[in-house]
Order: structure tokens, then C-alpha cells, then sequence
């Protein structure tokens, strides 16, 4: 079958099933995962297709609205917690890091063992996070724009503070990976978010399993630039081996 049919046929299937699944397309078409995933994600790239994690969807399907930093909270946090413990590993006494926006960096800074550290950070919800921490760290909350759906803060006032500092490791969330494309729902908020990872000597991408193949509307940096992907243990061995390729997997 050739690349076009492929790509239309799997787009009936999606239109007839509204969501279908990596592992079905692959057998009924009688190719690899890969190639799937690679058609999958070319038409989401084309706006015909939502992608998420292990298949695809009808685009009318999927809910627009951006979720709010409490209802994060509540989705994966068993896979949340993995990823922010593992994360917590990297972190050494005297760092000072970067800590943007997200819910699993909240339960990063909330697990921190480390005796000795200056956080600093855009999101209210991880700085109150990390005030809550039994180690007296030093904390710097940087001001700015309130996005009250996030808690974070954006715009000229806290990307013009963030570049005057300098950071031994940046950590910073994602909406969804795809490929190099690491995304958020905010352009004003992933410009900030790349801000804190230019200023990092060493920069990591936090993500639960359910982050990758999937995207958001903004792409605010690219994968190939991060030291590593901090994920969850059970990542898949092909997802693993697909984003092995960009940058170091962390599980």
C-alpha cells in the first residue's frame, strides 16, 4: 500500500471509530508501530487528526479548553510522583535551579531531601509548594503577569528577572513531547519557561508517559537542546528507543 493510501485509510478509520489505536492500525495495515506513528503524527501535524498518547483521535472530539493547575492535580499522579522522585535524584546540595510551572514540579520541590538549595520559580502553586518543604531553602518567587489558570507568572517582567540569573540545573513541565517539539498551551508561558532553560547549565524536561507523542498549541523549545527526559520507569521500549535518539531518558 502506498504512503497516501496509508494516510487516508487510517483517517477513515479514525472518522468512523473517533479514536483508534496504534496497535490496531498497525495490524490491520500490516506495518510497523513506527510507521503508524509516523503517518499519526504527520496528520495531526496537518491538523486532520488529534494525537495522543498510543493512538488518535477525531479533532472534534477533544476538549479545547486549557485545564486549570487543580484539575492537573488530579490526572496521573501515581506517574506524576515517579517522574518528580526520580527528578528529585539530580538535584545536589547548593544547586540553585529553575523550577517552572506544573503540577509535577510541585511534587518535586515537595520531595526535596537536599539540605541546602535556592529554588527559584515562576509558579505560585511550586513556590508555595517548596515553602512548604521542611528544608529552610531559599526561595526567589519571580513576578510578573498572572495566568491564574496555571499559577504561573509571564511576560517582560519575569522573562527580563530570569535572564539576570543563572542556574545549575533547570527543570521545567510539558504539555506534550513530540518528537523535538516540547509543548505548552501558552505561548507567554513557554516563552518564559525557555528562558529558564537558556539560563540552566544542565536543563531537563519532567513528563509522565501520557506526555509523549501528543502536542499542545505552543512548541517552546526543542528536545535536542535538553540534557534529559526525566519519564516514568514502564515508558514504553519503543517510545524509549524513539526519543533515546534527541536526549538522555531519565527513569
Amino acid at each position: 500500500m502506498l504512503k497516501s493510501e496509508r494516510l487516508k485509510t487510517i483517517l477513515q478509520v479514525v472518522k468512523t471509530q473517533k479514536f483508534v489505536t496504534v496497535d490496531e492500525l498497525a495490524r490491520a495495515l500490516k506495518v510497523s508501530d513506527m510507521t503508524i506513528r509516523r503517518d499519526l503524527n504527520e496528520l495531526h501535524k496537518a491538523n486532520k487528526i488529534l494525537r495522543i498518547h498510543g493512538g488518535a483521535q477525531l479533532l472534534s472530539d477533544q476538549i479545547r479548553t486549557e485545564k486549570s493547575y487543580q484539575q492537573k492535580r488530579e490526572i496521573h499522579s501515581k506517574e506524576k510522583y515517579e517522574v518528580a522522585k526520580r527528578a528529585c535524584n539530580l538535584i545536589h546540595e547548593n544547586d540553585s535551579i529553575y523550577v517552572g510551572p506544573g503540577t509535577t514540579l510541585e511534587l518535586l520541590v515537595a520531595n526535596l531531601k537536599v539540605k541546602h538549595l535556592r529554588i527559584v520559580t515562576n509558579s505560585l502553586p511550586v513556590f508555595e509548594a517548596a515553602k512548604d518543604n521542611m528544608n529552610d531553602y531559599d526561595l526567589i518567587m519571580v513576578g510578573g503577569s498572572y495566568r491564574r489558570i496555571s499559577g504561573a507568572f509571564v511576560g517582560a517582567l519575569a522573562n527580563n528577572e530570569l535572564k539576570t540569573m543563572s542556574f545549575s540545573v533547570g527543570f521545567v513541565g510539558v504539555n506534550g513531547i513530540n518528537d523535538t517539539s516540547l509543548t505548552t498551551a501558552n505561548l507567554e508561558e513557554g516563552q518564559t519557561e525557555g528562558i529558564g532553560l537558556d539560563r540552566s547549565q544542565i536543563k531537563f524536561v519532567v513528563a509522565d508517559y501520557t506526555k509523549l507523542d501528543h502536542s499542545d498549541f505552543h512548541q517552546f523549545y526543542d528536545l535536542r537542546n535538553v540534557d534529559g527526559l526525566i519519564t516514568n520507569h514502564g515508558i514504553e521500549p519503543e517510545l524509549e528507543k524513539h526519543y533515546s535518539q534527541f536526549t538522555t531518558i531519565y527513569k
